[in-house]
């Protein structure tokens, strides 16, 4: 089992808004996937769903050419539930420093088959 997830991916002008910046929306689709990846990969044969997001902040935004760097990390785990903790640092493709550009907590839940939701601890087969 792992404790941090990563991922890295260039920011390209079909993800960028009318103003010329990441658009948010791509950005909340990264973060979702990871969070879902974050539990589907520590707790194998179980299916889980969003349920919220929570104390969601951006920071500074992104911009053609720039590198995201995505972490996700297992924070709390509920009867039903896992928080996960994504940030996004963002930085430059010929630059090493880097931002933090987004931090929140994922909220998702362990369902069955049905789409009820099921304890984290069962076996979901």
């Amino acid at each position: 089992m792992e404790d941090e997830f990563r991922h890295f991916c260039v920011v390209r002008q079909e993800h960028l808004n009318h103003y010329g910046s990441l658009f948010g929306g791509h950005l909340l689709a990264i973060i979702d996937e990871m969070a879902y990846v974050a539990c589907v990969r520590t707790y194998p044969g179980r299916n889980f769903v969003t349920k919220a997001l929570k104390d969601v902040e951006f920071h500074v935004p992104a911009h053609l050419g720039d590198v995201l760097e995505t972490h996700a990390k297992l924070e709390q785990v509920g009867r039903t539930s896992c928080q996960i903790r994504v940030q996004v640092f963002i930085s430059e493709a010929m630059d090493e420093k880097r931002q933090l550009s987004f931090d929140g907590l994922v909220v998702l839940v362990c369902v069955d088959s049905q789409g009820v939701p099921t304890e984290v601890s069962e076996r979901n087969i």
